[in-house]
């Protein structure tokens, strides 16, 4: 901590979660208040940043409507009727009905509902430690949007996300890329420090930047060209790119060889791969290729082999192909004029993306989970990937640079290796669980940084169906969030300024997210809510030293990444991880497939008949829209001014962007006799939310979009996950977890019956909870 006058400065992090951006934070300090944020230096001046939500991080820690003491429900759930108690009275209550149920059901039927956790970790790990230790369960929320990207990641690439093959060189400066392709993302808005300015800064010096969404985005005003794609066509499109790619031959070879499963023979009647075994290699699990050299099959370690991967071989009678001849077979059934009448992408646009990329000497993917939103998204990212890896633009080698952070997750994870640890479900298993008691009861669930109902699919199911049946619903939260008003015990959560946490971020940093303030009001760190918790069911000697404590039990992986790196150290600043020095030689990254390489061909998804990349219709979005009762697509895109439903009551934030708008184009808009700003319907058989028009170019005919995280409140009725639907892909649930599919929905929209006054309003906040907030000396907050 340095002083300046009267003032102390104290080094933080803003854990927002915007894209991992996790900006460094220096925050003035006088007396016990924070008066002022600013962006904290770095020892490479480009990471110095921040953006519009870290500089109302003020308007957070000091808003007026932050829950201040634990509360119980006294109302119906929904109400957000509550009365003041102590945090022994509510503590004591929670432990006493977890013990109840756990007698009853089992300790499983207890679900941890934790959110994106954002760039923090104990405050994650505090609870995973005690879902660990007391074998409950782990609700996982990867699948509340952002689990079709690590299905597809899986398949592929064998690693939980594929940013470090599509884009590792691009963001550690090792690759001037001649071309960027953003592909469904728009980090324009939610990532706009950490990649925006990166390709800015590639497009500055010369690179040619290609944007491939359904919306017109702030991304795509940047960029040299764009591509307006129908939603969940992005499989096809990209099978489109490949057929030119193979039919102009502008693949590269020796990549494909080297690095993918290319050259592995396939049997064409059941799918699977031929083994050393099948031709006579006795017990032999390797693959088999087929030499050129020979005319024959041979195992793929053989020494001296020229492996074909083209054309029809018989292997023992059987018929087989290698693995790229089968994405070529795929491949010749979307000629760009078939890709077009799919995508809505014109045909000679499609050809000529296709050559730029199979041409460019380097060429930079930029992708993240929006596309990946559909029911099929799985695939839609593999078939990013395999465009990637057919033109060699796949980072698969390693000659030197920081070593990525691993962190001592274990006990964690597994906090009594003598015990068993928790179960684990998916958010949308959890449906399942409660209504059905299937795969086992859920009667209890625990909601940290996570506005469930707001953010998750289908709210009406969750508010009728899920919430009624719970035996025990707690939530720790900063706000009376549309979720916490369902509460029957509710704890106050401490802002980012009022505890301590590791943050692994940016790469190749690791920061300190250090306390600046003590908790205001009655306010407690996730981890020391856990603690006291844990300390009512007998666990307390797990959670006795507290958040520093977890800090460095995290950092003590004894990985080569985290040498030299310790809490105290961190309190001086940021620290790099550790930097292996460019070597003469490239090595060959092992992917963790089966195959040990990029599998463009995955076998365990052949009974499914999606072991190739294949295009998919969308579940739900209309894509021949005529005579269909929804004819538009519904979409929900991210907003500059949230991060989800974070930010959404912050008044300064809400005088730039007053209220939830669904855009629509002109041409819908004129079918259906609306103007800009009308009030609106937009509706389908599971619900409907009102509000305002935005008629622009800017969303392809057929589709709507409206910004997610708006709270419930804050629409005329309804919100945008009244209108999802929670159906699970049982392929994704196979890979890792299934998804919820926010932009695979049909929709109609009509003019609303009563058009009130077209004037926006300035801001429009939800009800205020049903409480009485004793005035606190001292600790008000400012707005």
């Amino acid at each position: 901590m340095a002083e300046r006058g009267k003032t102390s400065l104290v080094r933080t992090v803003c854990p927002a979660h915007c894209g991992i951006d996790a900006c460094g934070i220096l925050a003035h300090v006088n007396g016990d208040r924070v008066v002022k944020v600013e962006p904290a230096d770095f020892p490479d001046p480009k990471h110095k940043r921040i953006c519009l939500r870290g500089l109302s991080s003020l308007d957070i820690t000091y808003h007026p409507d932050r829950l201040k003491y634990p509360m119980r429900r006294r109302g119906e759930r929904g109400e957000g009727k509550f009365e003041r108690i102590s945090w022994g009275e509510a503590l004591d209550t929670i432990a006493e009905r977890f013990k109840g149920l756990a007698d009853r059901y089992g300790w499983r039927s207890i679900g941890w509902t934790l959110g994106g956790p954002g760039a923090g970790t104990t405050k994650f790990g505090a609870y995973l430690r005690l879902a660990s230790l007391t074998q409950s369960t782990r609700v996982s929320a990867w699948g509340y949007g952002d689990s079709a990207l690590p299905c597809g990641s899986r398949a592929l690439f064998g690693a939980q996300f594929p940013y470090q093959f599509l884009m590792g060189k691009f963001l550690t400066g090792k690759v001037k890329p001649e071309m960027v392709v953003v592909w469904g993302s728009n980090p324009a808005e939610s990532q706009p420090l950490n990649m925006m300015r990166r390709i800015m800064d590639a497009k500055e010096r010369g690179a040619h930047v290609v944007v491939i969404d359904p919306r017109f985005t702030v991304t795509a005003s940047k960029a040299d060209q764009y591509l307006g794609v129908r939603p969940g066509t992005d499989a096809a499109l990209a099978l489109g790119m490949i057929n030119v790619i193979f039919r102009e031959g502008l693949q590269d070879d020796g990549f494909i060889q080297r690095h993918t499963v290319g050259p592995y023979l396939g049997r064409t009647d059941t799918g699977e791969y031929v083994r050393g075994r099948d031709i006579g290699a006795e017990g032999s699990e390797e693959y088999v290729i087929w030499d050129g050299a020979s005319d024959s099959p041979r195992v793929c370690s053989d020494v001296g082999i020229t492996p074909l991967m083209s054309g029809t071989h018989t292997v023992k009678g059987l018929t087989c192909k290698p693995a790229l001849q089968l994405l070529m077979d795929l491949a010749q059934e979307y000629p760009p004029e078939r890709t077009a009448e799919i995508t809505g992408v014109r045909t000679h646009i499609i050809t000529r993306l296709a050559q730029r990329i199979g041409t460019a000497n380097s060429v930079t993917f930029v992708t993240n989970m929006g596309f990946t939103r559909t029911y099929h998204g799985d695939i839609s990212l593999r078939a990013l990937g395999t465009v990637a890896a057919l033109t060699g633009n796949v980072t698969a080698t390693f000659s030197g640079g920081y070593l990525p952070a691993v962190l001592n997750w274990r006990p964690f994870l597994h906090a009594d290796p003598d015990r068993p640890s928790y179960s684990r479900l998916g958010i949308l298993q959890l449906y399942d669980a409660v209504i059905s008691d299937k795969p086992y009861p859920i009667k209890a669930v625990w909601f940290s940084f996570i506005n469930f109902l707001n953010q998750c699919a289908h709210s009406t199911k969750i508010a009728n169906e899920i919430f009624t049946k719970l035996d025990l619903i707690v939530a720790a939260e900063l706000f009376m969030t549309p979720t916490a008003r369902y509460a029957d015990i509710l704890l106050p959560a401490c802002s980012y300024l009022e505890f301590s946490d590791l943050i692994p971020f940016p790469y190749p940093y690791v920061q300190l997210q250090q306390k600046v303030i003590e908790p205001l009001y009655e306010s407690r760190s996730d981890v020391d809510i856990a603690s006291g918790l844990a300390g009512r069911l007998g666990l307390g000697e797990y959670f006795d030293k507290g958040e520093e404590g977890f800090i460095d039990l995290i950092l003590d992986s004894g990985d080569p990444s985290m040498e030299g790196i310790t809490r105290e150290r961190l309190r001086e600043g940021p620290m790099r991880l550790r930097l292996i020095p460019d070597m003469d030689q490239q090595l060959d990254i092992p992917f963790s497939t089966p195959s040990r390489k990029i599998e463009f061909y995955c076998e365990r998804l052949r009974e499914v008949g999606q072991a190739l990349p294949v295009y998919l219709e969308p579940l739900e979005a209309p894509l021949k829209p005529e005579g269909k009762k929804y004819p538009l697509t519904f979409i929900q895109g991210h907003s500059r001014f949230r991060t989800h439903s974070m930010f959404a009551n912050v008044p300064s934030l809400l005088e730039l962007n007053p209220e939830p708008v669904v855009e629509i184009n002109p041409r819908d808009a004129a079918e259906r006799d609306i103007s800009d700003n009308d009030l609106v319907t937009v509706f389908n058989d599971r619900g409907k939310t009102t509000l305002r028009t935005r008629v622009m170019e800017g969303v392809r005919p057929r589709v709507v979009n409206i910004t997610e995280g708006w709270w419930i409140g804050q629409f005329k009725e309804g919100s945008v996950n009244h209108l999802t639907h929670d159906v699970i892909n049982p392929v994704q649930e196979t890979l890792y977890e299934p998804n919820m599919h926010m932009n695979d929905v049909a929709v109609e929209v009509v003019k609303a019956d009563n058009q009130d006054s077209p004037q926006r309003p300035r801001y429009h906040l939800p009800e205020l909870p049903q409480y009485h907030l004793p005035e606190l000396r001292g600790r008000r907050g400012r707005r």
